[in-house]
């Protein structure tokens, strides 16, 4: 499971064009499209979260790495990176695992309704604290909706240390002023449901800063909307295609 201490939160953005770079980032869900045949994108950032009690987690560089590989399909490689959580008592650094992964468009870049699926390897080459030691699986389905409401969501199954989650996510695409004629905003809500305790339920949103065709900066913040939730966290990243 792309766990809240250890890994990216990804967006999907709801626009769709391909002259544009499409990041996964900064949300939970992930954008249904892939990259162009011979095209590469990296994808980064730093996040700071507040899981209640006093614990502070924070890692970086969380970094994803994309390649279009051929006609709607793209090869990705991510690493969490370093991580840190302080509990006030104790200081747990580490860093976390990787994975590779391969996602199929199975919809035209002009459907109304892009749809993609996604599939994914743990490489348990992260330390003790922050890796299952395992090789863990993900599948997904990603979906944007361009309409007179644009909508995203995203369904991911995983394992981690032996344990099958189920994530669920779906925002919406906010308009934002002309006087900002480059940036995006979203809204989004997640739900985490592992296979033993409770959900975990999630609200985020952020914006998005187009600095060229090909280069992205976002910002995000967050809230836990129960107990079992992090009380908030906030980050900030980058995408740049080449």
């Amino acid at each position: 499971m792309r766990i809240m201490i250890v890994a990216s939160l990804l967006l999907a953005s709801a626009a769709g064009a391909q002259d544009s770079i499409n990041a996964e980032r900064p949300g939970f869900s992930s954008s249904p499209l892939s990259l162009d045949r011979g095209r590469w994108q990296l994808e980064g950032g730093y996040q700071y979260q507040r899981i209640g009690s006093g614990v502070d987690a924070q890692a970086m560089p969380l970094m994803l790495l994309r390649y279009g590989a051929g006609e709607r399909a793209e090869v990705q490689f991510s690493w969490s990176g370093f991580n840190r959580v302080d509990t006030g008592q104790q200081t747990i650094d580490g860093n976390g695992d990787a994975s590779i992964g391969i996602k199929w468009q199975l919809t035209d870049d002009a459907a109304t309704t892009p749809v993609g699926v996604f599939a994914s390897l743990s490489l348990p080459v992260g330390d003790d604290a922050f890796s299952s030691d395992e090789v863990d699986p993900t599948i997904g389905l990603f979906w944007t909706h361009n309409g007179r409401v644009n909508l995203f969501g995203t369904v991911l199954l995983s394992e981690f240390d032996k344990e099958t989650s189920i994530g669920n996510a779906i925002g919406i695409s906010l308009p934002m002023s002309s006087r900002c004629g480059n940036c995006g905003a979203y809204i989004e809500y997640f739900g985490i449901h592992p296979e033993d305790g409770g959900p975990q339920h999630n609200l985020n949103g952020g914006v998005t800063f187009l600095r060229s065709a090909d280069l992205q900066f976002d910002v995000h913040v967050g809230v836990g909307l129960n107990d079992r939730a992090p009380d908030g966290f906030l980050g900030l990243g980058a995408a740049y295609r080449f």
